[in-house]
């Protein structure tokens, strides 16, 4: 990248400094207007692929090169295990990088792969931005956790989760719902609402507990504190989590203030990681296993040249596991 200060990176894109910072830290809060705006920028003043890097003819290094958007999370934990398990069975090793949300660190991340002549790339993205000028690298990549149009994918059928999460509440009495999540266009969301509505129920944006961190365990126990301490009382009874720390840190919180769980309010996680297992709360179980060595096949066709030339798009469907945390029948 040139060499340009932040402050010149925000007059150019009409935006402010703290907002360019808040998009180069990986920020989930911004919308992708502004980060398209604030990347265009960033590749006005030199950030561009490599292109003599791009042409270089490869050999067989049997590496595979591994990018995800965080690790916090135990989920991406799992599958970074899964990943280095196959790819081992195949007779390959993996480069590992971590985005942690970032743009700008996920295209060093690929660039890297590339000057390290990696067989294949397997990516969790942080975001759309950078799939296109992947999609035009002479190294084949496949996605994960979620379809993607430009790229061969593995994903996971978010939008039924939220309809599981949302029948299963339903089916046990409740009337009000709640959400929590670190953004508002999710699909895991949209499912929820969609079988509320199926079946005669509406749900109140002020349910909605939007926080600023999706893996980050004392910021988003430090809003959730905000939040009850705030409230004279729960507006819902039953809460759908956009991950398993989130709802692990949710009943935490209620259960200090002698909000009891599932009594008074039933939740049900995401991912279905061992904090769900150890605390006992009902999550969405994701098939990690066979997600990843379906893409990790798809990925070895692509680079022995066995599949079409056609993208291969692949949705998994996901389960509700139930456990202590939703178990409960209201009357």
């Amino acid at each position: 990248m040139a060499k340009m200060t932040m402050k010149e990176i925000a007059k150019k894109a009409k935006v402010s400094q703290p907002t360019v910072s808040r998009v180069l830290n990986g920020h989930r809060g911004v919308s992708e207007e502004i980060v398209n705006a604030v990347m265009k920028v960033i590749e006005e003043v030199g950030y561009v692929p490599n292109k003599a890097a791009q042409t270089l003819k490869r050999s067989s290094t049997n590496i595979i090169g591994i990018s995800t958007r965080e690790i916090d999370n135990p989920y991406f934990v799992d599958i970074i295990d899964s990943l280095e398990l196959e790819a081992r069975k195949n007779g390959y090793n993996i480069l590992f990088h971590n985005s942690k949300y970032n743009p700008v660190t996920e295209w060093e991340n690929i660039q890297n792969f590339v000057s390290r002549q990696v067989d294949g790339i397997i990516i969790v993205p942080s975001s759309d931005f950078n799939l296109e000028r992947i999609s035009k690298l002479d190294i084949p990549t496949v996605v994960l956790t979620n379809n993607k149009k430009m790229l061969d994918s593995v994903g996971i059928n978010h939008f039924q989760a939220g309809k599981l999460a949302g029948e299963s509440f339903i089916h046990s009495g409740h009337k009000t719902f709640g959400y929590i999540g670190s953004i508002r266009d999710d699909e895991k969301f949209y499912g929820l609402e969609s079988v509320l509505q199926e079946n005669g129920f509406t749900f109140d944006p002020n349910n909605f507990l939007l926080l600023e961190s999706s893996n980050n365990s004392f910021m988003i126990r430090r809003y959730i504190d905000k939040y009850l301490d705030e409230s004279e009382n729960l507006e819902f009874t039953s809460l759908f989590a956009e991950n398993d720390i989130m709802a692990l840190e949710f009943m935490r919180a209620a259960q200090q203030r002698q909000i009891r769980v599932p009594e008074d309010v039933s939740i049900i996680g995401f991912d279905d990681t061992y904090l769900s297992k150890i605390m006992e709360i009902s999550s969405i179980h994701q098939p990690i296993g066979e997600m990843v060595k379906t893409g990790f096949e798809i990925l070895l066709n692509r680079i022995n040249q066995e599949v079409p030339s056609s993208l291969v798009n692949i949705m998994m469907e996901p389960t509700l596991i139930e456990r202590k945390s939703s178990k409960f029948r209201r009357r």
